[in-house]
């Protein structure tokens, strides 16, 4: 069967087109992800908080996600404290609880002065679910005032456009090559030609 030389190339231009929107959407898709991730719609800095603290409220609109990341500091010496978070649903319910042991310890041996400790902790809490939440912090030893939070609030998670991204990469990819089959096998000839050129060369 011949093929009409004008509907080859017809198909060509829609396929291609096609192609060339996808690549958009991919880039749009990937760019969006990576902008998501880094967006930060809210920051707080916390010195000696009182016990029972509650930061909030963190409202998430239906179809949206938060990720709220927490970071805490322990500032001190020859001491211990066990830092506690509960996630408190609208009504103060707690939904489900996160903690830390801290401690610092010091002094002196044979070889000198010696120190360790466990200070930091950082906690990424994801909120996917419509509703409205609130965190509450505590210590068992009452030690709050040794204690420096950071809590940044971003909105949404790129995981949704990178996976759609990815999706659509593949389907492009696949539309692109039934398309110009016969232009890479054509590319791949002769690019073997020449390797094969380049080798008989070296002999």
């Amino acid at each position: 069967m011949k093929v009409n030389p004008t509907l080859r190339l017809e198909n060509n231009i829609f396929y291609n087109t096609i192609c060339l929107i996808m690549a958009i959407f991919c880039i749009a898709c990937f760019w969006t992800s990576f902008s998501m991730e880094n967006k930060v719609v809210n920051s707080k800095n916390y010195n000696g908080l009182q016990e029972g603290s509650i930061y909030g409220p963190i409202k998430v609109k239906k179809g949206q996600s938060k990720i709220c990341t927490i970071k805490a500091t322990f500032f001190g010496d020859n001491t211990s404290a066990y830092l506690s978070g509960e996630v408190l649903d609208e009504d103060k319910d707690t939904l489900y609880e996160f903690g830390k042991d801290f401690w610092h310890e010091s002094g002196y041996d044979s070889e000198g002065y010696w120190s360790e400790s466990e200070r930091n902790m950082k906690a990424d809490l994801t909120f996917s679910e419509e509703g409205t939440y609130y965190i509450q912090f505590n210590t068992e030893e009452n030690s709050m005032y040794n204690i420096g939070i950071t809590i940044q609030v971003k909105k949404g998670t790129g995981i949704p456009h990178l996976m759609m991204g990815t999706i659509v990469l593949i389907l492009l990819l696949f539309i692109f090559y039934f398309n110009n089959r016969d232009w890479i096998a054509e590319l791949s000839d002769k690019a073997n030609d020449a390797l094969e050129d380049m080798c008989d060369d070296d002999d």
